[in-house]
């Protein structure tokens, strides 16, 4: 009978080493998966990084060559207007350009002032209270014309 012990005992340990190790072995099988998934995800964080950091330098070479070419207008403007005041026969900057001040200075017709005619007087009323303010309401304004 010790013998069937023993060998009852050596099928129950190894049933039971067979789960163990069959438990340890998925623990290591899930921990080297997420080591996996761990080193994807680092791998991708470090290329959005990159991409990320290229295209903010992209950014900052567009901004500075926007930034030069401003300068490069306003410099180009303040030449302008500084060489124009040191010239004494330009009256002042062509707003429309050189074509098109020409051509509306060449149509623009002169206006002639028409003379009022001078055959009724205008109406006065100053003499009387018209209105709102002629304190009483049961007169009528006469006409001026009469």
């Amino acid at each position: 009978m010790d013998w069937l012990i023993g060998i009852l005992l050596l099928i129950v340990g190894g049933i039971i080493g067979y789960f163990v190790a069959k438990f340890v072995n998925e623990r290591s099988l899930l921990a080297s998966k997420d080591a996996k998934k761990e080193q994807t995800f680092k791998e991708i964080m470090t290329q959005q990084a990159a991409d990320h950091i290229q295209a903010s330098k992209q950014l900052v070479q567009n901004l500075a060559q926007q930034t030069d070419a401003l300068n490069q207008q306003i410099a180009a403007y303040e030449q302008l207007t500084t060489s124009m005041n040191a010239n004494e026969n330009a009256d002042s900057l062509n707003y429309f350009g050189e074509h098109a001040t020409s051509y509306l200075r060449s149509n623009v017709a002169p206006q002639t002032k028409e003379k009022a005619t001078t055959e009724f007087q205008p109406l006065d009323f100053a003499s009387q209270s018209s209105g709102l303010f002629s304190g009483a309401e049961d007169k009528k304004i006469k006409n001026a014309k009469q």
